[in-house]
């Protein structure tokens, strides 16, 4: 069987392809999922910017440092994010169970709803598209920020192969 051609792809290369351009056509075509996946991709940001993780480590003990940065980024597009603790509401709650804590519901465009509303429960209404476009300039933010040449986020993270 023949190999596929093999890419290796920076972090940021990563972030532009996959979190940024692959990432919208799943929040168009699968709205519920994309928030698992923005999630994810908060506690990746947060990773990106903390120079103290030298690697691409999976350190259980990180992690809540690490989402802690990401959420940072979004706290600083938008403040309110820092008041729905998004990492035990949507991270703990639908990365475990695909279902999001009490405090938090979701939404798209179409059903009406706005971003950071209350529902009839009381809860804060995120509504898809909106938090991925703050995801989007949080991305972008990494994307621009300057790296020492030795840093992890000017090295190999991953190879891709073609499909």
């Amino acid at each position: 069987m023949k190999r596929n051609k093999e890419k290796v792809v920076t972090p940021k290369q990563f972030i532009k392809n996959t979190l940024i351009n692959e990432m919208r056509d799943i929040v168009h075509r699968h709205p519920y999922l994309s928030f698992a996946l923005l999630a994810a991709g908060i506690e990746f940001l947060g990773k990106c910017m903390l120079i103290e993780f030298k690697e691409w480590d999976l350190n259980k003990e990180k992690s809540k440092k690490a989402f802690s940065e990401g959420e940072k980024l979004l706290i600083n597009i938008d403040n309110r994010y820092g008041e729905l603790g998004l990492k035990d509401q949507l991270r703990n709650g639908f990365l475990h169970t695909l279902k999001p804590k009490s405090n938090i519901s979701l939404s798209e465009v179409k059903a009406g709803d706005v971003h950071f509303n209350k529902d009839s429960k009381g809860r804060t209404i995120l509504v898809i598209e909106i938090f991925y476009r703050d995801f989007v300039m949080a991305c972008k933010r990494v994307i621009n920020q300057k790296f020492q040449p030795t840093d992890k986020m000017n090295k190999p993270f991953i190879k891709i192969y073609d499909l």
